[in-house]
């Protein structure tokens, strides 16, 4: 299956219609909040998601559960466990639902990493990024023994970071 999401793109509608064009095979579509779109501007484009911090946001909820191939996937925006700070308590959070993957946004800066058998993924902002300052978005493979990410970059359509966890 194939998933793709995005965070805290700020009402930049042409960074996610570029996005939705360069994967017509997505299976999904998931903006993990601040993304200042309304709701129907976001159904419109099949993108479901949770909402963010942002005063503007879509009356999405805060947190979902999914089971994509066999992986219990939590969604979240990040900002109600303190993801500036550390991954600790989304981490916990993730543990006491039985998760094994984490998907979550907030701090404007992509990173793959894996604590306590929890992979986390944010994949950055298209809109304003933090830290190595390139817009990007996130790309999961999911299979039933099997995890892919790549982190993309938004303008030159490149991996900048590409993580497999076999199971």
């Amino acid at each position: 299956m194939k998933i793709v999401i995005f965070s805290d793109n700020h009402r930049d509608f042409t960074s996610v219609d570029r996005i939705i064009a360069r994967h017509p095979d997505a299976e999904r579509i998931i903006s993990l909040g601040d993304s200042e779109m309304t709701e129907a501007e976001l159904t419109k484009r099949n993108i479901f998601g949770v909402s963010g911090n942002y005063p503007f946001e879509p009356k999405f909820p805060d947190q979902l559960l999914f089971e994509y191939e066999g992986h219990r996937t939590f969604i979240t925006h990040g900002h109600h466990f303190y993801v500036k700070t550390g991954l600790y308590y989304l981490t916990q959070e993730a543990l006491e639902r039985h998760c094994d993957l984490a998907l979550f946004g907030h701090t404007h800066q992509y990173l793959v990493t894996e604590q306590d058998g929890v992979v986390l993924v944010n994949p950055g902002s298209t809109a304003f990024p933090k830290g190595s300052g390139k817009k990007s978005y996130a790309v999961l493979q999911i299979e039933p023994k099997r995890i892919k990410v790549e982190i993309m970059d938004l303008d030159a359509d490149i991996p900048l970071v590409t993580y497999v966890k076999k199971y």
